[in-house]
C-alpha cells in the first residue's frame, strides 16, 4: 500500500470515529470509572521491608532470628533528663517506672516483651549463693533507694548503652509492637501516655524503625492528597500558558485524571500496594499525559484558525497520532524494562503501573480528548498568536544556530555532556533511614537524639546454633561464642555487642570469685547458673540472649549508624567472620538484624540498577528501530536521552544525593521520557525530508509548533514534577528533581543535538556527492 493510500485510510478511519463524539467519550468515561472503582482497593505498605524479596538470605535469616527470640523492629523511646542532671534520681527513676508502665498497657504493644530499667534484674550474691534482684527496688523514695538502684545497675555493664547511656542522662523503653510495619495508633499512644507519666521530668523521644515506619505512613497519606490536586493546577496552569484559553483544559484535565486514576484503580484491583515511592506515580502519570494532550491540543488550535472544530482536530490527529502513539509506545518500554530489570517489588510495580498509565493517557488522548474539543468547540484566542510568536522566534534561533554551524552547536552538546560525566562520576549507592525525614522532623530528632546518646541503635545480629543432639551451655562452646562476640567488637562502627557469655560470666564471677570476664571451666557450670538463676528470677529474662532449648544464641551488636556506605564493608567482614568461625569452632552462625537487612537490599538495588537501566534503554532503542525501520533515526532518538539520563547522575552527584530505592527509578524514567522529543521532532523532520526540503527548510513552519509542544511538554514534565518537591520525604524531593532535571536536559538535547546531527550529514553527503562529481 502507498503512503498516500495508507494516509487516506487512516484519514478516513479518523472521520468515521470523529462523526461519533459522544459515543467516543462515554466509553472513555466509562473506562475510567470501572478502573477507577478498583482505587478503594489501594493498601498502603511503608516498610523498607517492602524492598526485601522474602527468600533474600538476609529476610530469611531475619525471620527465623524473629521466630526464635521475639525480636521484632522496636519502638525506642529516649528519657532524657538536663545537662546537669542524672536519671538516677528519685523523681527521674520514678517517672521511668510510670512510664515503663503506661506503655505496657497500650493495645498493640508486646507488653510482656517490653524492656526498661523497670523491667531487669541484677545479678548478685549472698554467701555463694545467686541473688538476682530488681534493679529498682519497690519503693524509691530516698537517696538511698538510688543509690542502691545505682550500684545493682553498675553490676550489668552490659545494659549500658543500651538501657542508660554511659553518662546515665538519657534511659530508653524498648517496647516491640505487634505490627512495626502498621503501628502509627501504637506509637501516637505511646507518645502521648509517656508524657503524661512523666510530666517535665523528660524530654521524651520516640523513634526506632516502627516509629519511623508509623512517620513514613503518615506522610504517604499526607503526600498522596496534596500531590495529586497540587499537580493537577500546576499542569493546568502549564496548558493554559501554552493554549491561552480555559475551555481548551477541559479536554486535558480529564485526560491526566481519567489516565492516573486508571493506573492507581488497576493497582487496586490487582491488589498492589501503595509504597512510599507509589505516591509519585500519579504525578509521572499526569506529567507524562500532558505530552501527549500538549502535542494534540496546539496543532488543533492551529488548525481552528481557519477550520472548524471537527476538521481541526481531523487535521490535528494527521500530524499527531503517529508521533503521539510512537513517544507512547517507547515510553511503555522503558518502564517495561525498569520492571523486569528491578529485583524490587515496589520498583518493578512502580514501572508495571506507569506503563498501564503510558498507555491509558495514550487511548484518552486519541479518544476522549477529540470528542471534547469537538463538542465544546473550542476555539483559539487572538492574543495567543503574539503570546507564541516570542517563543516560536527562540526556537527558531536555536534550530538555525544547530543548522547554520552544526559543528559549533555539537560542540556544546559535547561539552555539557562532558561536565554533566564529570559529575556523575561522583554519584554514589547509599542509604541511611534518618535521611528519609527533614532535618527538623520530631522522628529523625528524635533517632539523632537517642543514637548520640547511647552510641547507636542500629542491631546488626549473629545468631549462633549447635550441631544437632547439643547445646550451647558447654565451656568450649561459650568461649567459641565470647571470641566471636570479641572480634565482633572490633569492627567499625559496632559501638557495643552482647551475649549470652557476658551473664554466665558475671554469675561464675559473683559465684566463684574469678576475674570480671572469666568464663566456667566445668561441663555442668554454665547449666546449673542458669538454673539456679531460674531459680531466683524469671525464666524468660534471657529469650532474647538463648533459646529455650539452649541450641540457639545470638550476639546483638548496636552500630552508631545504619548508612550504607559506612556498614556495607562491615556486613560484608561478618559474613566472612561467621564462615571462618564456623569451620573452626563446629557451631554454625549467621548474619541477622535490621542492618544486614538494608545492607542486603542495597546490595541488590546496586547489582541490578544498571542492568535496569540498560534493559529499559536497550527496549527504547529496539522498540525505536522497529518504529523508525532506521538504525541511523532510533539512534538519533536516543542521543537527546543521553544529555537526560547524564543530567540526573550529575545532579546526585554535584548535590550528594543518593542513589537509593527511590532515586535509582529516575534514569529508567528519564530514559522514557527523553526518547520522547527526539521523536516528535524526527518524526516531523523525516517526513519533510522525504517529501524533499533540504533540513533548514524542513526546520520551518510545522517545525516550529512540534518544537514549542516539545517546550510546553517539557516545562509541564519538569514543573508537575517539581511540585513532588513539596513532599515531607527528602527521597520523594529528590525524585521529582531529579526526573525534572531529566526532562529539561533531554529536550535540550533534542533541540540541539537533532538538528546539528541531520545539518552535519547533510552536508557530509552533499561533500560526497561533490567529490564524486
Amino acid at each position: 500500500m502507498s503512503k498516500s493510500s495508507t494516509k487516506h485510510a487512516s484519514s478516513s478511519l479518523w472521520q468515521r470515529a470523529l462523526n461519533r463524539p459522544r459515543l467516543m467519550l462515554f466509553m472513555a468515561a466509562m473506562s475510567v470509572v470501572v478502573f477507577g472503582i478498583g482505587l478503594r482497593g489501594v493498601s498502603k505498605e511503608p516498610s523498607v521491608d517492602a524492598f526485601v524479596p522474602d527468600n533474600h538470605p538476609a529476610a530469611l535469616a531475619r525471620d527465623a532470628a524473629r521466630d526464635v527470640f521475639g525480636l521484632e523492629d522496636p519502638v525506642v523511646i529516649g528519657l532524657q533528663v538536663a545537662s546537669d542532671q542524672s536519671i538516677f534520681s528519685v523523681d527521674a527513676l520514678n517517672a521511668l517506672r510510670r512510664a515503663d508502665s503506661a506503655v505496657r498497657d497500650i493495645d498493640g504493644v508486646k507488653y510482656a516483651d517490653v524492656v526498661s530499667l523497670a523491667s531487669e534484674n541484677a545479678i548478685g550474691s549472698d554467701d555463694g549463693d545467686l541473688i538476682v534482684e530488681s534493679i529498682l527496688p519497690d519503693a524509691i523514695a530516698s537517696e538511698s533507694d538510688v543509690a542502691i538502684a545505682a550500684a545493682r545497675y553498675q553490676s550489668m555493664p552490659m545494659l549500658t548503652g543500651l538501657l542508660v547511656s554511659a553518662d546515665a542522662r538519657m534511659a530508653t523503653i524498648i517496647a516491640p509492637v505487634e505490627d512495626p510495619d502498621h503501628a502509627g495508633a501504637t506509637i501516637a499512644a505511646i507518645k502521648t501516655a509517656v508524657i503524661a507519666a512523666t510530666g517535665d521530668v523528660f524530654t521524651v523521644h520516640v523513634a526506632g524503625v516502627a516509629a519511623m515506619n508509623a512517620r513514613l505512613s503518615g506522610m504517604v497519606d499526607t503526600d498522596t492528597r496534596i500531590f495529586v490536586p497540587a499537580a493537577i493546577v500546576t499542569v493546568l496552569l502549564i496548558l493554559f500558558v501554552a493554549l491561552r484559553t480555559g475551555k481548551a483544559l477541559l479536554g486535558p484535565l480529564f485526560v491526566i485524571a481519567g489516565s492516573a486514576a486508571i493506573a492507581i484503580g488497576c493497582m487496586g484491583w490487582m491488589g498492589a500496594r501503595y509504597y512510599l515511592i507509589t505516591t509519585a506515580l500519579p504525578v509521572v502519570i499526569m506529567a507524562i499525559a500532558v505530552a501527549d494532550t500538549l502535542h494534540i491540543s496546539t496543532f488543533y488550535m492551529q488548525a481552528r484558525r481557519t477550520l472548524d472544530a471537527r476538521a481541526a482536530v481531523l487535521e490535528a490527529l494527521q500530524h499527531t497520532w503517529l508521533p503521539v502513539t510512537l513517544t507512547s509506545i517507547t515510553t511503555i518500554a522503558a518502564f517495561i524494562g525498569l520492571s523486569f530489570g528491578a529485583a524490587m517489588q515496589p520498583i518493578s510495580e512502580f514501572g508495571q503501573f506507569a506503563a498501564v498509565g503510558v498507555a491509558a493517557a495514550w487511548l484518552l488522548s486519541l479518544t476522549a480528548l477529540p470528542a471534547i474539543l469537538i463538542l465544546g468547540n473550542v476555539k483559539p484566542r487572538s492574543a495567543s498568536a503574539a503570546h507564541s510568536s516570542v517563543l516560536t522566534r527562540a526556537l527558531a534561533q536555536i534550530s538555525s544556530f544547530a543548522v547554520a554551524r552544526p559543528t559549533a552547536a555539537l560542540w556544546v552538546v559535547m561539552a555539557v555532556i562532558g561536565i554533566f560525566g564529570f559529575y556523575a562520576g561522583h554519584a554514589a549507592f547509599d542509604y541511611e533511614r534518618q535521611r528519609y525525614f527533614v532535618d527538623d522532623d520530631a522522628v529523625r530528632r528524635a533517632d539523632i537524639a537517642i543514637n548520640e546518646a547511647l552510641g547507636g541503635i542500629n542491631f546488626l545480629d549473629v545468631v549462633v546454633q549447635a550441631p544437632a543432639g547439643e547445646d550451647l551451655l558447654t565451656p568450649n562452646a561459650l568461649a567459641q561464642i565470647a571470641q566471636l562476640r570479641n572480634d565482633m567488637q572490633r569492627l567499625p562502627p559496632v559501638a557495643k555487642v552482647s551475649g549470652i557469655d557476658q551473664y554466665l560470666s558475671l554469675m561464675h564471677s559473683v559465684l566463684t570469685g574469678a576475674a570480671a570476664g572469666a568464663l566456667p571451666e566445668s561441663v555442668r557450670a554454665p547449666g546449673q547458673y542458669l538454673f539456679l538463676y531460674e531459680a531466683s528470677g524469671a525464666p524468660e529474662d534471657f529469650k532474647q540472649e538463648i533459646s529455650y532449648d539452649y541450641d540457639k544464641a545470638l550476639l546483638r551488636a548496636q552500630l552508631s549508624t545504619d548508612r550504607y556506605s559506612a556498614t556495607s564493608n562491615t556486613v560484608a567482614a561478618l559474613e566472612s567472620m561467621v564462615v571462618s568461625w564456623s569451620n573452626d569452632s563446629g557451631l554454625r552462625a549467621e548474619v541477622s538484624g535490621r542492618v544486614a537487612v538494608n545492607n542486603g537490599w542495597m546490595d541488590q538495588l546496586a547489582n541490578n540498577h544498571f542492568i535496569g537501566l540498560g534493559l529499559a534503554s536497550a527496549l527504547v532503542l529496539f522498540t525505536a528501530l522497529i518504529v523508525f525501520r532506521s538504525f541511523v533515526f532510533a539512534a538519533l532518538a536516543m542521543m537527546p536521552l543521553v544529555v537526560g539520563v547524564l543530567a540526573v547522575y550529575a545532579t546526585m552527584g554535584l548535590l550528594g544525593v543518593d542513589i537509593a530505592p527511590a532515586t535509582s527509578m529516575t534514569t529508567a524514567i528519564a530514559t522514557g521520557l527523553g526518547v520522547d522529543f527526539g521523536i516528535h521532532l524526527i518524526s516531523h523532520l523525516r517526513r519533510r525530508l522525504a517529501a524533499g526540503d533540504d533540513i533548514a527548510t524542513a526546520m520551518q513552519g510545522d517545525y516550529q509548533v512540534v518544537a514549542r509542544a516539545c517546550f510546553y511538554s517539557a516545562v509541564a514534565l519538569g514543573v508537575a514534577l517539581a511540585v513532588i518537591c513539596i513532599s515531607s520525604a527528602p527521597p520523594l524531593r529528590w525524585f521529582g528533581m531529579l526526573v525534572s532535571v531529566g526532562a529539561i536536559g533531554s529536550l535540550f538535547g533534542a533541540l540541539v543535538i537533532v538538528p546539528g546531527l541531520l545539518a552535519t550529514a547533510s552536508r557530509v553527503a552533499s561533500w560526497r556527492l561533490h567529490q564524486h562529481a
